[in-house]
Formats: C-alpha cells, structure tokens, sequence
C-alpha cells in the first residue's frame, strides 16, 4: 500500500497538480471571466424591464430568425446577452446597464480556460478527457491507499512540527490528507461518473446505433419535434398590447404570473428559448437559475409564445440520470453560495498543498538513500518546481497578458493561452537551468510573487475608472480580485523567504562541515 501510494504521486503528481490548480480556479469560472473583460459590470435593471428590451430588440433585428435566446444576468457573471439562429448562422449581442448594445467586446478564453484545461489538459480531440479521468482513477487510488499509509488519523492530526522544514513538510501533507479526504474523494467519483459512459463505452456500442449519443438520446428527456404551423400574419398578435409589454410576446404578464407561482425567489430566470418564432405554434422553454438546484440542470417550463397557455415539458429523468446530473452539480458547485465557494476553494488548495508535498517529501526521502538514482532524482526534484511554481506563474501571466495585450489585437485570446504556456515552458528550463532546485523554487515564487504585485498595480494605475466606476455600483466581484492578488503575493513572497533562509542556513552549515574537516587534517 505504501508503495503503491509513493509512486501513484510520483508518477502522476505534477498531472494532478495541474488538474487540481486549474479545478480550484474554475470555481470562480464566471467571476473571473468577468474580472478579465473590463466591459462586464454590474447590471442593476430588473429582470422585467431586461426581458422587454431584450424581446423588443429581438423583434426589430431578428425578426426572421428561427430561434430566439435571451441569458440574463447573475450575480456572478453579470452577462446579459440576446442570441439569434437563421439556419446554421448565429449572432450574439450583449447589453450593458443602460440597455446599450455593446460593441467590440473584449477577445479573451476567460475562466473557461482554466476550466477546459482542468479536464481536457487542452487535447481536446486528443484524448485528454481520457487522461485526465485516468488521473482522476489513480487520485482515488492514492487517497485510499493514503488512508492506510498514515492510518494514525488522530495523531496525524495534532502533529506539526514547525522548527525543522522537512518535518514539517511530512507532518502538514498528512494533515492536509486528512482535512480534504471527504473533498478530494467527492471530487474524483463524480469527475469520473460525469463522463462514466465515455469510459466504460461497451455497452452503450453493442446496444446502441450511436453509442455514447445514443445512450444519451434515450436517457435525457427531451421536447417533441416542433412541427411548425401557420405563420403569425401581420400585427393580428399585438391587438390589445398594452406598449409596456415584450413584443412579440404579447401575453407575457400571463407567463410571469405562472412562473412566479412557481419559483418564488426572487430573479428565478437564468435563460429563455423561443423557437420556431413567427409561427402560431411556436413556444417557449423558460430555464431556472441553477442557484437553487445541486443538480447541473435547472428546471424548465415550457409556454405557448403566443397564447401564454403552459404546455406539458420534460419528463422526468431516469434516477441514474439524476444521479449523475447531481455528481456532475456537486462537482461544478454552480449552486454553492460565495462562503461555501471559498471554503470549496481552500479545500482545493489544500488538495494542491497535498499533492505538491507529497513529491516534494519523495525526493527528501530519496536524498538520504545510498540507493538513489541521480537521474531521475534531479528529474523529479526540478520537476516539481516547473509543476507547481511554475504553474503558479503561467496562471498569473495569463491574468498580466490579457490587462497588457492591446484590445483591438487580431487573435488576442490566443495570445493570452500562448502566453501561459510560454511562461510554463520557460520555468522549466528555468528550474533545470538552475544546479540547485531550491533556488530556482526561491527565484520562481519571488517572481509570481512580483507579478501578483504588479497586477495590483495595473489595476490601480489602467483601471482607475472602472475601480470607481465598481465602487460606486457596488460591484464586489470584480473589486474582490484585487485584495485576492494582493494576499497571493504576500503568500508567495513569504514562501520564497522561509526558502531563502532555508538555502542561507544550509550554505552555513555547509561551510561550518567544510572548515571543521580542514581543523581536523591540520590537526592530524
């Protein structure tokens, strides 16, 4: 067992750091989207007046369109946007808090970069939801083999030793092991069952003419064909409108008032589908917010456009499908409130700590041994420094990138994935550059540490107006992300310090060894 959860980390570690880092940051997704495009603030119109802007726009510029999309705004995401659909074309266009159009928005992958990479590792098309699941099998395998290994939970629990730097390595992955068991267990079983089909495809093959699409055909309920009728003529549908109402929707208060019986919160409305628009038949599928639901799927009603009448909607899903549906909401957290977020968000941290010491213990264990190979010592100990610092100093090169890189540069969302990948690239030949790993730890944290601080800067000295601009309507998501720099500067700076003394100490004790055994043959 202990064996088998050694080299589980070694083998696999830096690919799980990389998972669990990215994992982490992807539950901010929307709130870190909206902090990378300076356009994004925060929308204080009510739902009502969104959704007969958003209607009436609809109806003068896609009037011949087959589909209609209104997503309206959360807390969070603050994006409030209107889709259209004429055959296989498809425009967007977002509003801002006056009920402007916006035009030339900002050209950036967002947080749905570091969500993508958590569980595609950017191969998508090339297998890498494939390892990132087998990544997943082999964490399972670790925590369970973990448990065994430092199966003195109680003692575990209350021991650190902080005077000795690696005791206290040792002492604080067990602890981190034990507090994020429940979390890192959670994590890994519903990763794996969100695309359990996708793995374990043979059965779905050998029943199913489609197979993985086939099964998910079958299992997840859907609306009938709409068959469209006769078309709406002229203006028969807006007799009796009163002008405040969403156009072409003339019975929408009727809609309203049903939707309200039935989701009492307040602001329920996540998105709204219109389909087959201009025609008798055409209907409306109305989705929920997703605040108030684990599941991943929000619930959904679906009305006559132009009647208000409410249509019978989706059946019920399978329990296995519910299952999965509630792993899959557990794993993304869409429903969590901002504390439990956090909370959520130091336990991955803590998964991070947990897998990064474990290696970090390995190669100090490995040190000691008259058996090591210094091959593959040298490899996972500088390694580890390209895995985990460097990862740290992709990510905040990323957030640099996109405040420094020009709005109007062709392909600028590229730019910034180039520039992530650049920079990890970089802190590899960095680390293995450097003859010891220690300083390439100690010059790798102290620079993430001055690009944290310098984002802070940038914010303050190129985004003065949009600082005021959130202060004055409150805007507490974007605002958040400068402290949250400003506190992961100070953390990184510290660590670079303690390694810094660290690497002090040892060249004096190095020194004092070296001048003793010179004493000792002058003696002799």
């Amino acid at each position: 067992m202990i064996w088998l959860h050694t080299y589980l980390g070694v083998i696999l570690g830096w690919l799980l750091f990389a998972i669990f880092f990215t994992g982490t940051l992807s539950y901010f997704t929307p709130e870190i989207t909206r902090y990378l495009m300076p356009e994004r603030g925060s929308i204080s119109q009510s739902q009502q007046s969104m959704l007969a802007h958003s209607f009436t726009y609809l109806n003068e510029h896609a009037g011949e369109a087959e589909q209609w999309r209104i997503a309206l705004p959360s807390e969070r995401s603050a994006l409030w946007s209107v889709q259209w659909r004429e055959g296989k074309q498809r425009q967007t266009v977002t509003f801002n808090n006056q009920l402007a159009a916006r035009e030339n928005e900002t050209d950036t992958k967002g947080g749905l970069f570091f969500r993508n990479f958590h569980y595609t590792l950017q191969l998508r098309g090339f297998g890498g939801r494939y390892i990132a699941g087998i990544a997943a099998m082999a964490m399972l395998l670790a925590i369970f083999t973990g448990i065994y290994t430092h199966r003195r939970f109680f003692k575990d629990f209350f021991t650190l030793r902080p005077q000795k730097l690696k005791k206290w390595t040792t002492d604080f992955h067990a602890l981190a092991g034990i507090l994020t068991i429940p979390f890192c267990i959670m994590i890994c079983l519903s990763g794996i069952f969100i695309y359990a089909i996708m793995y374990l495809p043979y059965t779905a093959n050998a029943n199913f003419e489609r197979g993985e699409r086939g099964v998910n055909r079958q299992i997840i309920p859907s609306l009938p064909s709409l068959q469209l009728g006769e078309k709406v003529i002229g203006s028969d549908h807006l007799l009796n409108v009163p002008p405040s109402m969403p156009v072409p929707v003339p019975n929408y208060a009727h809609i309203q008032e049903k939707i309200a019986n039935q989701w009492r919160e307040p602001n329920p409305i996540a998105r709204i589908t219109v389909e087959g628009v201009g025609y008798k038949n055409s209907r409306m599928v109305v989705e929920r917010s997703k605040a108030t639901t684990v599941s991943n799927r929000a619930d959904r009603l679906v009305f006559e456009t132009y009647t208000g009448k409410q249509l019978k909607g989706y059946d019920d899903e399978t329990v296995p499908a519910q299952i999965r549906r509630i792993l899959y909401g557990l794993h993304q957290a869409n429903f969590a409130p901002i504390g439990m977020r956090w909370l959520l968000f130091g336990l991955g941290i803590l998964g991070c700590a947990l897998i990064a010491t474990g290696n970090i213990i390995w190669v100090t264990q490995r040190k000691k041994s008259a058996k090591q190979n210094p091959f593959t010592l040298a490899l996972v100990e500088k390694g580890n420094v390209a895995a985990v610092a460097g990862l740290i100093l992709a990510s905040v090169s990323f957030f640099i990138a996109n405040k420094l890189i020009g709005h109007d540069v062709a392909g600028r969302a590229q730019l910034e994935v180039n520039t992530f990948f650049t920079v990890w690239a970089l802190s590899a030949v960095h680390a293995f550059w450097r003859a010891k790993a220690a300083v390439a730890w100690k010059e790798q944290f102290a620079l993430a540490s001055g690009l944290c601080f310098f984002t802070v800067t940038i914010e303050l000295v190129l985004f003065r107006d949009r600082i005021a601009n959130s202060i004055e309507y409150l805007d507490s998501v974007y605002l958040s992300f400068i402290p949250a720099f400003f506190v992961s500067g100070t953390i990184l700076y510290w660590a670079a310090k303690k390694i810094g003394l660290r690497i002090t100490n040892a060249d004096i004790a190095s020194k004092g060894t070296k001048a003793s055994t010179c004493v000792k043959k002058e003696q002799e």
